[in-house]
């Protein structure tokens, strides 16, 4: 670092770029001095409580989160859906300890995208969600696990694609932890309780897997992350393209880890899912989550179909006991919100009982589910 200029090595050669002249900011655009190329210049700080310079001192913990966060970045590499981080530059100021990450350039990020609206079409989910899952499946093969998603920390690029940014939340998976430790003495952190299920396993690919379905989840239903899938209001799944999105999230957010779609399966389902039926999503789905979504289905057309009852009186005194085929005569759009989610005409629910006995065996059909109304 000469002066107010900043030398970065990179696999390309030396890339030199003037100091932002607010040298406080989380992100600064510059650009090479030799080349006129643009980067993003990213300032990951550890300061004293209190954030002050001078008084105090900055605490382990702080310096090993920016020097962990700095450390994966690096170690995610090139990939479409990833921002390239393509050097680090210590640089402290007082008691302020700062990594400065010379990454590429990047337009603006999702919660910028989506401030003046609380959801997202069912078809820009999709394409933000497959591409999303491309970028875990890459960090996943080098033993990263992402750890969570917050809109402000997934950049669209210039290349038009979304991409993971923000790693502060990274851990290493078990087979890379010991030699990434030995390398890098970086201590793995754990995963988030409501992403393992009902097992209390080390971390797995399968957390993200979870998390990537909570946190699209919030962007269709436009309710905080971590609520669900199944707060999918019942009048949106008379949307055939929102009904096969829910019916797709309520995998990602199967309850057993080992049932969840892998990144890479996530990301082949969502880049399909406008040509899928929802038979066939159904079909591809372990038991469980079938009966699962059969429930959801039935539990939001009865829930519509109550709705339709106070706007409009009939003479249905429960609506809540009503057998299926009963439920379907009281308006189009509960034959929409079934129809939608794969329980069609030829869905009978006295097929339930068959589930028992093939629950050990075969793949059940696809419109196997539960008992409703009986």
């Amino acid at each position: 670092m000469v002066g107010s200029e900043l030398r970065f090595a990179t696999d390309e050669g030396a890339v030199l770029v003037h100091q932002p002249h607010r040298q406080d900011a989380q992100r600064s655009r510059v650009h090479c001095t030799v080349s006129g190329a643009a980067f993003d210049l990213w300032r990951l700080s550890a300061a004293p409580p209190g954030g002050g310079r001078t008084a105090g001192l900055v605490s382990l913990e702080a310096l090993e989160a920016v020097q962990r966060e700095a450390d994966f970045a690096q170690r995610a590499g090139r990939h479409p859906n990833i921002v390239r981080c393509h050097g680090v530059l210590v640089q402290n100021e007082g008691a302020v300890h700062s990594k400065l990450l010379l990454c590429e350039p990047c337009v603006f990020d999702l919660a910028t995208h989506t401030a003046s609206s609380s959801s997202l079409p069912s078809r820009e989910v999709s394409d933000l969600g497959q591409e999303l899952a491309f970028g875990l499946g890459h960090l996943h093969n080098l033993g990263i696990l992402y750890g969570g998603f917050d809109a402000s920390g997934i950049f669209r690029g210039h290349d038009g694609l979304w991409k993971l940014r923000d790693f502060c939340r990274a851990a290493l998976l078990p087979v890379a932890a010991s030699e990434w430790r030995a390398r890098s003495h970086a201590r793995p952190q754990e995963a988030p309780p409501e992403a393992r299920g009902s097992t209390d396993d080390a971390l797995k690919p399968e957390a993200d897997v979870w998390m990537l379905g909570s946190f699209l989840s919030s962007l269709v239903s436009g309710l905080p992350q971590g609520t669900g899938a199944l707060a999918i209001a019942p009048q949106q799944l008379v949307d055939a393209a929102v009904a096969r999105l829910c019916l797709l999230l309520q995998w990602l957010m199967a309850e057993a880890p080992e049932e969840r779609p892998c990144a890479g399966e996530a990301a082949a389902l969502l880049g399909a899912l406008t040509f899928t039926p929802p038979q066939e999503i159904l079909a591809e789905m372990p038991l469980r989550e079938q009966r699962r979504v059969c429930s959801m289905a039935v539990a939001a057309a009865r829930q519509r179909a109550v709705d339709l009852a106070v706007a409009q009186p009939s003479d249905i005194a429960d609506i809540a006991e009503l057998p299926l085929e009963r439920l379907r005569v009281l308006g189009e759009e509960i034959n929409q919100i079934l129809d939608n989610c794969g329980m069609d005409v030829a869905f009978r629910p006295d097929n339930a009982p068959e589930l028992e006995a093939q629950a050990d065996q075969a793949v059940p059909t696809p419109c196997a589910g539960p008992t409703f109304g009986h």
